[in-house]
């Protein structure tokens, strides 16, 4: 699909990919969910893996973040599907174009799909090795940090992270060259991540390596962690973003 530049068509834009989306299977939707999810946990690991061998806190994080968005410039580049940026589609609800719940079933697929693919790579993390000592530890303390968060600051992290996330998204899909795409998504997700915000996806990798590597956390802690996520990455994303967005470009 040939992408229009400029906010005008921003709108148009968006409703195609709506339409796009609803006419996939749904075994189609859950195995690029399923790769999206992937992506993520990959961008993380670089974070992890550079962001380890930096003493000082603020450096690591800002070098970290520099190799985090290679996970979403993949997912858009290769055109699967996450759920953060997915929330835009509601656009299509907010133009009378379909209704509430195809919308919300595209993302529940979605986000299962995520899931897996999250998953899948924090069990490969663990079995490989990959993550020494020194590593795991910063994997623990952010796992350790987003369990404990009391609920309205989570669910608060959660919304900021997605007006973030798929403002970024926005500002991508506006340019018509690919270098200029790459550039502005890097930039934005690079804010995303030194934000600190709550990525309920990127919170499936980061849970999941922790508690497979026997971190002092359970499941109904992470299953709290993500319910939450996933809500406030929806308001975010789907509600504010995409419907000022709307409201502001509609044809």
């Amino acid at each position: 699909m040939q992408q229009k530049s400029g906010p005008k068509a921003l709108t148009d834009y968006i409703l195609n990919l709506s339409k796009d989306k609803e006419g996939k299977s749904q075994l189609k939707l859950i195995v690029q969910g399923i790769l999206a999810g992937a992506y993520i946990a990959i961008g993380a690991i670089g974070y992890f893996k550079l962001a380890a061998t930096i003493a000082d806190p603020g450096l690591a994080a800002f070098f970290g973040a520099l190799v985090f968005p290679m996970g979403i410039i993949a997912i858009l580049q290769l055109q699967t599907e996450l759920f953060t940026s997915g929330c835009l589609i509601i656009t299509s609800f907010y133009a009378g174009n379909t209704r509430l719940y195809k919308i919300l079933k595209i993302l529940a697929i979605v986000l299962l799909g995520n899931l897996m693919g999250a998953v899948f790579i924090s069990v490969l993390t663990n079995t490989s090795g990959i993550f020494d000592e020194k590593i795991m530890g910063l994997v623990f303390e952010k796992a350790l940090i987003k369990i404990h968060m009391p609920l309205g600051q989570l669910l608060v992290s959660s919304i900021l992270c997605n007006i973030i996330v798929c403002t970024a998204i926005c500002m991508a899909y506006s340019c018509r060259d690919e270098i200029a795409k790459i550039v502005v998504l890097w930039l934005a997700i690079t804010v995303f991540v030194l934000s600190g915000t709550e990525h309920v996806v990127a919170n499936m990798y980061y849970l999941f390596t922790a508690y497979f590597a026997g971190a002092d956390i359970s499941l109904l802690e992470i299953l709290y962690n993500l319910s939450v996520s996933a809500l406030g990455n929806f308001v975010g994303g789907g509600i504010i973003v995409a419907g000022a967005n709307y409201i502001t470009f509609k044809s």
